[in-house]
């Protein structure tokens, strides 16, 4: 049980952060999520707000987020396989709460192991994207008190921008 708790413990306190950790040749390192790049730059969303860029001949090393939660997920998806293989067998002479105890390990490591490797595969593929537009395409749709002229028929206006 006592093994089970520090494996929980050591799970839960990878944190959930979506930030890359880029370390600059020579100057400090950056902690920001990364939104787009080219050949020349990569475009992080800073902090305090807003984008700016980082020059790729400048950046010495990216860590993408994700990567220890997925692995510490892994670590805990792959002994509650083993606790399944074992426990199953065992589940309707034991009870509800052996059988939920033999399945709780698989149900917190898959989801932290998959939310680590989608959130790592993100941020790779982020860095490699061209940023998307500052102007996109919005559309809206608002009630109106009139449809056709006629002030007695409630209506709705729709509109847009592309």
């Amino acid at each position: 049980m006592t093994i089970k708790l520090a494996v929980l413990g050591l799970v839960l306190l990878t944190g959930c952060g979506t930030t890359a950790t880029i370390t600059r040749a020579n100057d400090t390192t950056v902690e920001a999520k990364i939104v787009g790049g080219d050949r020349y730059d990569v475009l992080v969303e800073a902090p305090s707000g807003g984008q700016r860029s980082i020059p790729r001949s400048d950046i010495a090393d990216v860590d993408h987020p994700g990567s220890t939660a997925g692995v510490l997920g892994g670590i805990v998806t792959a002994y509650g396989i083993a606790n399944i293989a074992v426990g199953f067998p065992r589940c309707e002479t034991e009870g509800p709460a052996f059988c939920t105890g033999v399945f709780l390990p698989m149900g917190i490591g898959a989801p932290i192991m998959l939310w680590g490797i989608f959130t790592n595969l993100a941020s790779r593929r982020a860095l490699d994207k061209p940023p998307s537009s500052a102007t996109q395409g919005s559309l809206f749709v608002a009630p109106t008190h009139q449809f056709a002229g006629r002030p007695d028929t409630p209506g709705l206006a729709v509109g847009g921008a592309f």
